[in-house]
């Protein structure tokens, strides 16, 4: 049985992680807000997670509705305004935010309970494409020559839902050459799928001192040298 906490402790937590105030503060910093009176940071920011997280629709539409939504209350917002939001500024705003949180939990004391306890962390690699607009092909190739595309490579821990590393390519670059490796997988465990499949990967975990678990390829041929199991 997975245990799911109740949906009041979930948004205990996020708002802890990311206080409104702070995200108003950095806005202010990195220049979001500068003149727009109708921008809420927090708002914003909490529009542009959830709806990336938990919504199939990533429209800016379907964005610009739950930012409505978060917001509260009545308010006219045009889609040409709320497009015109989208600006370096708030690629600064959203980095700031990530990098306020990886320094909060960087020294996190969380343990796991029961068969994990022995690992320091666990460690989750995905990747997630977004498409973009066709004009961008050139700087971001995606996997069809009609579209561009952006693949966000992250290693998330589990024991603080925050990413340890990220990194965005073209839509075309495998994920398995965003994989790094190095002493911070030290005494960590680190699970992945077959689209990271490497051996030499492997090694280097080993090497420095951490765990994986991973499905084997159809065609892989290991030799088993030790079993685990009790």
């Amino acid at each position: 049985m997975v245990y799911r906490p109740p949906d009041s402790v979930i948004e205990s937590r996020l708002t802890r992680a990311f206080p409104k105030e702070r995200l108003r503060a950095l806005a202010r910093k990195t220049g979001l807000v500068e003149r727009r009176r109708k921008l809420d940071a927090a708002a914003l920011f909490w529009a542009l997670t959830l709806g990336f997280a938990v919504d199939n629709d990533r429209s800016l539409e379907a964005l610009r509705q739950s930012y409505l939504q978060c917001v509260g209350g009545e308010l006219s917002l045009t889609y040409a305004s709320f497009h015109g939001w989208f600006t370096v500024s708030l690629t600064e705003f959203l980095r700031g935010v990530l990098d306020h949180a990886l320094d909060d939990f960087s020294g996190s004391t969380d343990r796991f309970d029961g068969r994990l306890e022995r690992f320091r962390d666990v460690l989750v690699p995905d990747t997630t494409v977004v498409t973009l607009y066709q004009s961008l092909t050139d700087s971001f190739p995606g996997s069809g020559d009609d579209h561009a595309g952006a693949k966000f490579h992250v290693v998330e821990s589990v024991s603080t839902g925050l990413p340890t590393q990220f990194s965005i390519t073209d839509a075309r670059t495998h994920e398995s050459t965003q994989l790094s490796t190095g002493r911070w997988l030290t005494g960590a465990l680190l699970l992945y799928d077959q689209g990271f499949f490497d051996y030499r990967t492997m090694d280097l975990i080993d090497t420095n001192g951490g765990w994986f678990v991973t499905r084997l390829k159809p065609n892989a041929n290991p030799r088993i040298i030790e079993e685990l199991r009790e």
